[in-house]
């Protein structure tokens, strides 16, 4: 198919493109923006299969502009479609200030009610998406996007200022937009009478959005990580991350140094343990202890190695060999003292995950006593 997205170097459209791009099809995307000329427009209506018009106005130098960039160039592209008697399916992004008594919903408004005439009329399939607000990555702060701006703000070491934190927005994420309009491409859209919509949004309050980013510079800045099971903090993260500075993409880690090899942490969580790595000289062996709760899985990434467990209480005794050559994990159950040599001529590397953080007061690791 041959795509016009129209708007493609802002927020929504950016992202579409390279939604579009990553599809089996070898779609052809012909991109419609600020810099495109008459003639790109012209060449585009006349050669598209379906169109992604996306471009608009939000924040204006003066009102007037509202109706002429959201209700003008809507009415410039249907013309020229219908002047190449092009039926192309045409999809629409609304916003649900549509519904409101202000300059840009009227704006909005009057662009849903042309193309929905000019769909009666011309027998084209037409798609109208009042979106609500949007956030994710390539956003522009200061803005239409409270998200962009707290995420922008916050990552940078700037104040943010919130008039009332009781506020509830509806969001949808830039992902759950983009797989949501492939649909709408492939004549699948989620449909609410006339409308077309995100079926996933999430909605926050004000307070709630500015102390989740907050907590992922105050508390989330170092090897901790949020909690990205709960989906909407997964989203807003992954957005955050996005606005970090680049000078903060690199972090030192801690590391213990010691004749048998390094030693560190490289992630912990709240709720689901920690990762970690290891080194371990030829010859030298880690471990023989025991733990009580603790779950660990090893996987050896570089080496060879010999674990061996013996039952605390049993002495039952158990030896396997794991290596770079073949990636597997290795569960520790509790209750088994378990020790790790390595037994190959290189340096062994280890990665770890333990279903609990160290905590040197309670840290659950036991010697075994001899009998």
């Amino acid at each position: 198919m041959k795509i016009l997205v129209t708007g493609a170097k802002g927020f929504v459209g950016s992202n579409l493109v390279s939604f579009l791009r990553q599809l089996p099809e070898n779609h052809t995307i012909y991109q419609y923006d600020r810099t495109s000329t008459e003639e790109d427009l012209d060449k585009y209506t006349n050669d598209c299969d379906f169109v992604f018009h996306l471009a608009g106005v939000n924040r204006p130098e003066n009102v007037s502009e509202f109706m002429e960039g959201n209700f003008g160039f809507t009415d410039t592209l249907l013309g020229k479609l219908k002047e190449h008697s092009n039926k192309a399916p045409i999809m629409i992004s609304s916003s649900i200030q549509a519904e409101l008594d202000n300059d840009y919903g009227k704006s909005k408004k009057a662009g849903e009610d042309l193309i929905f005439k000019y769909g009666k009329e011309n027998n084209v399939e037409v798609y109208v998406y009042r979106f609500p607000n949007l956030f994710g990555k390539w956003c522009r702060p200061n803005y239409n996007s409270v998200i962009a701006t707290f995420c922008n703000d916050i990552a940078t070491g700037r104040d943010i200022t919130i008039n009332d934190e009781s506020k509830e927005l509806t969001l949808a994420y830039i992902n759950d937009v983009c797989e949501e309009l492939i649909r709408c491409l492939n004549s699948n859209p989620t449909k609410k009478n006339e409308f077309c919509e995100v079926p996933v949004t999430h909605t926050k309050t004000l307070g709630e959005i500015a102390n989740t980013i907050k907590s992922f510079k105050e508390k989330y800045n170092d090897i901790f990580v949020p909690e990205t099971g709960d989906e909407f903090v997964k989203k807003l993260y992954a957005t955050y991350t996005s606005y970090l500075p680049k000078e903060s993409l690199v972090v030192d880690l801690t590391e213990h140094r010691d004749d048998r090899g390094i030693f560190c942490e490289l992630v912990r969580t709240e709720k689901y343990g920690q990762v970690s790595i290891s080194t371990t000289k030829p010859g030298i062996e880690r471990g023989k202890h025991y733990h009580h709760t603790k779950i660990e899985r090893f996987m050896v990434v570089k080496g060879e190695a010999r674990i061996t467990f013996e039952h605390i209480v049993s002495h039952d005794k158990m030896e396997i060999t794991v290596s770079g050559n073949k990636l597997q994990y290795v569960t520790i159950p509790v209750g088994y003292e378990h020790k790790i040599d390595n037994i190959g001529e290189d340096e062994l590397i280890l990665l770890m995950w333990a279903s609990e953080l160290f905590d040197e007061a309670k840290a659950d690791t036991y010697t075994l006593k001899e009998q």
